[in-house]
This record gives structure tokens, sequence and C-alpha cells, in this order.
């Protein structure tokens, strides 16, 4: 049976029992069942429907004879995605939580994982992003929240808290490289960490955090290190998809005697002052002789009750400070980036929100002139690819 067919039929044979059996507290939108057995099953959700431009004319009178081609400038709306999650509390202390996503094409589950806290112990077995990865208020990553820690990993994640600290341990199957849009636009993806699949080869990550909290102010580093996925990462990514890696490591290398070494390493501060939070972050990592880094610093602030705005800026380098890697233009993932992003919040109630959003975006793409001249086309350093986002946000 097609999974879902089953999340279908799942949800068939539960709702009787939540239109006569739901209770819910004022102000949270979480739909609570109680069966026999005695454990507590929270039911809660969320659907996005968004609007999405990318600068320029669509239709095929405007295509351009570039190597690399936006996907569409045209107009189109879609539903991004529609969400249920599931709580299932079995004490105080201990809860299985899991989500399901649903897109165009197919259901599946996203994040599920053990969740145990008690006091300041907190520890969680199962499938989730990095514990330093952020809940974002827009739909916008930053560049380097795409790039190291958007994708989830299965892992077991142990953090606790004494007086102004916070500090944590992990061991995961390490995330694979692998690819993801910067935004909305599918056209040139870029080198991230991506889910962790069922994978020949695996390997694990090693990962210590902490965090300091002053009232106002914050600070949290971490450091995670590991050694890289035989023959996914170091010879499918690397050594296929970056031309330059055969000058440092030949392509014919065997596996014993490949570079392998893995780790990413971050920094972030936080203030609130004013109504505002101003946010800094920089991620740095190594992958085999790849070397990539960047950084973001963005200010939000709830200028009225329902009403929240932020501008961010950030870039993501590929080869920082190196001579060893260049951007080639048939080659999105070597491209170094910079964001612009401009945003509103609107909350409509408490369960509905509009977001507004505008993305500049900026690519070195490793064109030249003379490339453009002997190949009979435009020349492109960059990309017009701009974009507008208008997305309505409903929350159960």
């Amino acid at each position: 049976m097609k999974f879902s067919k089953l999340v279908l039929i799942l949800i068939i044979s539960i709702l009787p029992n939540v239109i006569l059996g739901q209770s819910s507290d004022a102000g949270d939108n979480e739909i609570s069942l109680s069966i026999p057995s005695g454990v507590k099953i929270e039911l809660s959700g969320e659907v996005e429907v968004e609007f999405i431009d990318v600068e320029g004319k669509g239709g095929a009178g405007n295509r351009e004879g570039f190597l690399k081609k936006i996907e569409t400038r045209s107009p189109h709306t879609r539903i991004d995605k529609a969400v249920l999650d599931f709580k299932v509390i079995y004490s105080p202390t201990i809860s299985y939580r899991f989500s399901l996503r649903f897109n165009d094409n197919r259901a599946y589950a996203d994040k599920h994982y053990l969740l145990y806290k008690k006091d300041d112990l907190r520890v969680e077995i199962g499938k989730n992003r990095p514990a330093v990865a952020l809940k974002r208020k827009t739909e916008g990553y930053p560049l380097i929240g795409t790039a190291y820690w958007k994708g989830r990993q299965y892992h077991i994640d142990v953090s606790r808290k004494f007086a102004i600290f916070d500090y944590g341990a992990s061991i995961a199957l390490k995330r694979p490289l692998g690819y993801d849009d910067a935004l909305e636009d599918k056209s040139f993806n870029m080198l991230v960490y991506n889910d962790t699949e069922k994978t020949d080869g695996q390997t694990y990550e090693f990962g210590l955090r902490g965090k300091m909290d002053l009232g106002i102010m914050n600070f949290q580093s971490w450091y995670y290190t590991g050694k890289l996925i035989d023959d996914e990462d170091w010879k499918k990514r690397l050594h296929y998809d970056f031309d330059y890696y055969a000058n440092l490591e030949p392509d014919n290398v065997l596996s014993k005697d490949a570079n392998i070494d893995h780790s990413w390493y971050g920094i972030r501060g936080e203030m609130n002052v004013f109504n505002s939070l101003l946010r800094a972050e920089y991620i740095g990592s190594v992958d085999g002789f790849l070397n990539r880094s960047g950084f973001y610093g963005e200010v939000s602030s709830n200028v009225q009750k329902n009403l929240l705005m932020l501008v961010r800026y950030g870039e993501l380098r590929i080869d920082p400070g190196g001579n060893d890697f260049f951007p080639l233009l048939k080659d999105p993932q070597t491209w170094d980036r910079k964001l612009l992003t401009l945003a509103s919040v609107y909350d409509i109630t408490d369960y509905a929100k509009l977001k507004v959003e505008y993305y500049f975006l900026g690519e070195v793409t490793g064109d030249k002139q003379e490339y453009a001249d002997s190949e009979r086309r435009s020349f492109q350093p960059e990309v017009k690819d701009d974009q507008l986002l208008v997305q309505l946000e409903l929350n159960f």
C-alpha cells in the first residue's frame, strides 16, 4: 500500500475521535486526543500557499541563449507544503514526535524522534535537524542555513543547562553532500549537507556545542567532525562535480588514499534590544580539499504587535582565500553567492500569516567575455534572478 494512502486512512480513522473528543487550551493550536491506553496524542499542522515571481519576462520569446537559464520567469502559484505534526506523549518526560509532509508528488515522514526532557536535561533520538539549526520566521533561509543546517540527520543528541550555560553533544549518521535550491527558483542548485538516507559506505559525525545566555545577549558556538562517505561524497560529488578537484587529488585515486576529512564549525550571536533582534552567524567547513565559508547578519523588529519586519544580508564562498577552485558557468555549485532579503510577516490571526519577501541575489558565475565570444553567445557574468515571494501560511 502506498504511503500516501496509508496516511489518508489514518486521518479518516481518527477524524471522528477528533471531532467528538478534542480538547484545546485557549491560545493553543494543537488538537489533543486521548486513547484507551492512556497515551495522549496532540495533532497540529501547517499549509503554505505561495506566489512566486522571478525577475524578467517569461515565455519562449524572452528566453535567452545563455548556458544557464531560469526554470521559469513567469509568475506562478503553488502549495509549497502541507505538514501534519504529531506528539505522542507517554509521560511528562517522554514523548515521540513526527511530522508527515505532503507536496505535489509524494508524502513522507519528514522528522521523527524520541524526546526525553527532565529538568535541565534533554535527550533526542531520531531524525531531525542539527541542534544548532534555527526555527526561522521568514520563508527564505540564510545561504549558510540552506548549506549547513537545513538538512535532517539521524542522531543521538544530549544537552543540558547549567546556570547561564547550555552545552550539548551529538553523534549522527553523516549527511551526504548534495544539492538544494538557494531560494524558490530551482535553476541554480548549491552544495549542501543533504538529508540523511540509506547510503552505502555511511560514516559518523560527532559534534560539540555550547551557548552562553547573558540576558539581552547570547552567544553560541559549535564544532562537528567526521569522515566523508565512501564514494557518495568524495567520488560522486567532489571528483565528478568539481572540475578542478583533480588538480589536488587524481580522479583515479583509491578510497584508501583519498582525503576524507570532514568538519564544519560556527559561531552565532544575538541581541534583543528595543523590541528588535540583531543576529549574526558565521560557518566554515572542510570536505576533503574543498573549503567553504559564509556569514549573514540580520535585524528583525516587531514594528506593530502583529507585524514583523526583517532585513538580512549574507554570503557563501567556495574556496575562500584560495586558488584551487574557480567558478564555472556550467556548474552552479561552484559559484560564490550573495543574498539580501527584505521581508515582512503579518499575523492575520493567531493561526494565519501573510509573508511578503523579496530576494536580491548575486552570483559569481565564472563566465568570461572571451568564452562568450568564442561560443557566440551573450556574456553572463551574473544571473538576473531576484525573486518576489508572497505566501499565506495557515496553521491549526
